[in-house]
């Protein structure tokens, strides 16, 4: 099923280093790729592994991050294959040369996004609003260092209970077991490590190019054959979340009111919290966070419900092409 009047993000490339230690970029097309995410649930060894590659990770990135941010701000000119031989050189032994690689791989896509940003406002092609565009930042939450690593597709696999990585330089090998359903098949993509100091918990994001899917424990092919032809539209908004017309004539509301309550609710509550913490001179705390973080969780859940719902509505009646009235920009609109 098409969908048009939405934004894509264009894939990124994987950039290897090549036997001359330079790097090169893939330009092999990939298919639809997405992200199946379960929780680890490492032992006390298991877990000072994770701990340890996660902040040596981490380390590179913001250590190669800071090193062309001190060129971009004195030049204005970012070498980044000259810094990616040195951090490579650097980190290689410790987490690995594929590991190493991965996390160079993502910063270089972050500094070309940038200064693809960076070219697009000078040509006058952002919206008017973006007054500023930052270079790629570190990976620190509350001056603290994030627990964060990327590896490649060939360093892991994944059991029906436990994730297996290897190819990890002093660290050598993890295995760690995990919860939930890996709900996507096809080629493997790279696995992100991330840790949320809120929850105390360990997830793994590990990106597929998606053949086939399970819904409700039945596994289909994507994408699937289409039924038919039609063509269908759809409106935004906020009482009614999606207004559905078919071309046929069918039409379809979905109420947008369950959404809101769940913010109303929240909002309520973070801020009969925020006055008592206020008075305390605080203003964030764990458990503030974890607030906002179970308004993001519902919201989401409740949004992707709905969507899976028409979608799959919109499958059984025939519908090939959807068009989405995005209100793009409505945020800045005044009055």
């Amino acid at each position: 099923m098409g969908v048009v009047g939405t934004s894509q993000t264009p894939l990124q490339s994987d950039t290897p280093l090549s036997s001359s230690s330079t790097p090169t970029v893939s330009t092999r097309k990939k298919g639809l790729v997405r992200t199946s995410v379960v929780r680890l649930k490492p032992g006390k060894k298991q877990e000072e592994q994770l701990k340890l590659l996660c902040s040596i990770s981490a380390k590179l990135w913001n250590e190669v991050t800071y090193a062309r941010r001190q060129q971009f701000f004195t030049n204005k000119v970012v070498d980044l294959l000259g810094t990616y031989k040195e951090f490579y050189e650097k980190y290689s032994k410790l987490i690995g040369p594929d590991t190493a690689q991965a996390i160079l791989n993502k910063n270089n896509q972050a500094w070309r996004d940038f200064f693809r940003e960076l070219k697009k406002k000078k040509d006058g092609e952002l919206p008017s609003f973006i007054k500023r565009i930052n270079p790629p930042g570190y990976k620190k939450k509350n001056k603290t260092r994030v627990l964060w690593a990327v590896v490649k597709n060939r360093q892991y696999k994944v059991t029906e209970n436990k994730i297996i990585i290897k190819g990890l330089g002093a660290i050598e090998r993890i295995e760690v077991e995990y919860m939930g359903l890996v709900h996507l098949k096809g080629k493997q993509g790279q696995l992100e490590i991330r840790y949320d100091p809120d929850t105390k918990s360990w997830y793994a994001h590990i990106s597929f190019e998606v053949e086939k899917k399970a819904v409700r424990g039945i596994w289909r092919k994507v994408p699937q054959t289409l039924k038919g032809d039609l063509k269908a539209g759809i409106d935004l908004g906020v009482n009614n979340l999606m207004a559905i017309y078919i071309e046929d004539g069918t039409s379809a509301l979905v109420n947008g009111r369950p959404l809101k309550s769940i913010v109303h609710y929240v909002r309520e509550k973070v801020s009969s919290y925020q006055s008592k913490i206020n008075k305390l001179g605080i203003y964030t705390t764990r458990k503030r966070r974890l607030l906002y973080e179970k308004r993001k969780r519902q919201a989401k859940s409740f949004i992707n419900t709905q969507v899976r719902r028409v979608v799959e509505w919109l499958y059984e009646k025939s519908v090939s092409t959807v068009y989405v009235g995005y209100p793009k920009y409505i945020a800045q609109q005044k009055g």
